[in-house]
Order: structure tokens, then C-alpha cells, then sequence
């Protein structure tokens, strides 16, 4: 009697993990020696890369201040004591760990993908929104995601446990874009929202009235944030290639739908987006924001490579 053949259990292959698909290995062996570094003062817990805003004890030498009672005598500066014959406290400055809070807008004009183009908008800035956050992490700073469309859908708050980084990709793999949204409104209550002083990255195509924009950039100054604009625009937007009668579709109102000449706006249109620029790269200047313009036809780890680079050669500290 022939005896049964043995019965072979292949085991489940593991479950995918959410997100993991927007780190990209070259990318990140693209800014792994690289650092996001705070221009500013910021607030954290620990001692970290960034200056903070405390007094203490740390490796670098700040200032003296004259000695008053009820201060440690351990921190006198006898040398200096031997020269002045006053007694002087040193002070250094302590070092902390960055807040970064990537703002995603979700808004459906960020869905657009230009005719040539591997990428939409959108997930073009999954994908630089992704690396930040592997990066900020990597350097055990503290890394949040709050992503907005229609409303702020995700309020991710800073973390600095690796693991943390996990639930940002889930986050990002989760939300689509909506078919309409303001945002300027949505960036004042963020504003409100953050109450430590921290790093925020908005990744936009900025698709919004100019003044209202910028308004909302005030605010987030006004509450001591450093700000950083990764704004991301198709080619075809900067451009406008078309030559042809086009339909040109309302991305945040799919009912709005315009026929026309290509060729009876382009100049208009153009003039209306280096104006949009020119103001919104005139108010990072005067409020000392830093702004970057991300064409979806440069490979986003080059895009990214450069302007780290960039920072950390100009880095005020």
C-alpha cells in the first residue's frame, strides 16, 4: 500500500506593511550623511543638534554673567576672578532636539500630473515628505505629519522612536486627495495648534489667493516657527506647454470645465504665475523662511540632496 505524499505547508508570506513603498533605497543612500539642521532657536527635550533657547551646562561656551547669591560656586570663573577681582558665572548654551512638523496638502489641484511626467503632485510629495521624516528620525530628532484637505485629516504629534516613523508612511499611504480645499484656513489653526516652538514643513503646490497664503505664513512666525516651503509644481504649470484646443478640468470642482485656446491665455496665465511666486518668494524673504520650488520633473532625491546640502553650508548658528 502506497503511503500518502507528505502534505508541505508554505508559510503566509509576511503582511505588507503600509508606506513602505515610498522609501526608496537610493534616495535615502542619497541623504543619509545629511542633516536637517534648525536656523533657529528651537524648544525641545533633550540635548540634540539645534540651540536651543535655555541656559545650562553643555560643551559650548556662551557668555559670563556677574555672580549673584545663591548661585553654585561651582560655576565661578576663578581665572577671570584673578584678573577682574569680580566674581563671574559662566554660562553655556544647551542643545536640544528639533520638533519638525511636515504639513501635506491633500488638496485636489495636488493631484495633477503633467503630461510627460512619472509623478502626480501628490505623490511626489508622499515621496519627499517620506524622506524627510526618515531623515529627521534618523538624526533622533522628532518627526510629526499632519496632512490637510478638506479638513485636517491626520494630526500626527512629534515622536523621536524610530518606530514612530511607521505610523507618518501609514499616514501618507492612507490619505487622497479631496476635490476641494482651502488652506490658508486650515494653516491658521495649525498655528494655534502647535504650542511648542518648532520646525514646520509645508509641502504644497500653494494653490491658494496669495494674500491669504501669506497671512497664514505671519501667523506661524508670529508663533516663533521656523518654516520651510517645499512647494511642488508640475512642469506643464510652470510652463504651459499646451498648443491645442484643451479641455481644461477644475481639479477641486470636477463640474467646472472650460474649452479654449491655449494660446489666447498662455501669456496671462504665465504672468499670473511668476506674480503668485514672486510674492510668495518676496514674503519668505522678509519673514526669513526658507522656500524651495520642486519641479515633478527633477527626481525628488536629487531635488532634496541639493537644498540639504544647500542649508547646511548657509546654517546660522
Amino acid at each position: 500500500m502506497a503511503l500518502p505524499s507528505p502534505i508541505r505547508l508554505h508559510p503566509a508570506p509576511p503582511a505588507r506593511r503600509p508606506g513602505l513603498d515610498l522609501l526608496q533605497p537610493e534616495a535615502l543612500s542619497r541623504i543619509n550623511r545629511l542633516e536637517l539642521v534648525a536656523h533657529q532657536v528651537m524648544d525641545g527635550y533633550v540635548q540634540g543638534l539645534h540651540r536651543s533657547s535655555h541656559l545650562g551646562f553643555a560643551v559650548d561656551f556662551l557668555q559670563h554673567r556677574q555672580y549673584s547669591p545663591g548661585d553654585d560656586i561651582k560655576r565661578i570663573d576663578w581665572r577671570l576672578y584673578a584678573k577682574a577681582d569680580r566674581y563671574y558665572i559662566k554660562q553655556y548654551e544647551v542643545t536640544t532636539n528639533l520638533r519638525a512638523q511636515i504639513i501635506f496638502d491633500c488638496s485636489g489641484s495636488m493631484a495633477y500630473q503633467g503630461r510627460n511626467e512619472p509623478l502626480s503632485k501628490f505623490r511626489y510629495g508622499q515621496f519627499v515628505a517620506a524622506c524627510l521624516a526618515y531623515l529627521i528620525l534618523h538624526q533622533q530628532d522628532s518627526a510629526g505629519l499632519i496632512t490637510v484637505a478638506n479638513d485636517v485629516c491626520e494630526f500626527i504629534p512629534p515622536r523621536p522612536t524610530p518606530a514612530h516613523l511607521m505610523n507618518i508612511l501609514a499616514a501618507l499611504e492612507r490619505v487622497r486627495p479631496a476635490e476641494s480645499s482651502r488652506l490658508a484656513p486650515h494653516l491658521h489653526r495649525i498655528a494655534e495648534q502647535l504650542v511648542h516652538r518648532s520646525m514646520v514643513i509645508l509641502i504644497s503646490d500653494m494653490f491658494e489667493k496669495t494674500e491669504d497664503f501669506i497671512q497664514a505664513l505671519h501667523h506661524f512666525r508670529h508663533r516663533r516657527h521656523e518654516v520651510i516651503l517645499l512647494q511642488v509644481m508640475a512642469d506643464d504649470e510652470l510652463t504651459f506647454p499646451f498648443r491645442q484646443w484643451t479641455l481644461f478640468k477644475n481639479m477641486e470642482a470636477k463640474t467646472h470645465r472650460v474649452q479654449l485656446d491655449p494660446a489666447l491665455i498662455r501669456r496671462q496665465y504665465l504672468q499670473n504665475v511668476a506674480a503668485h511666486l514672486a510674492a510668495i518668494r518676496k514674503a519668505a524673504g522678509t519673514l526669513r523662511i526658507s522656500h524651495l520650488l520642486l519641479n515633478t520633473t527633477r527626481p525628488f532625491d536629487e531635488a532634496l540632496t541639493a537644498y540639504l546640502a544647500y542649508r547646511m553650508q548657509t546654517r546660522r548658528l
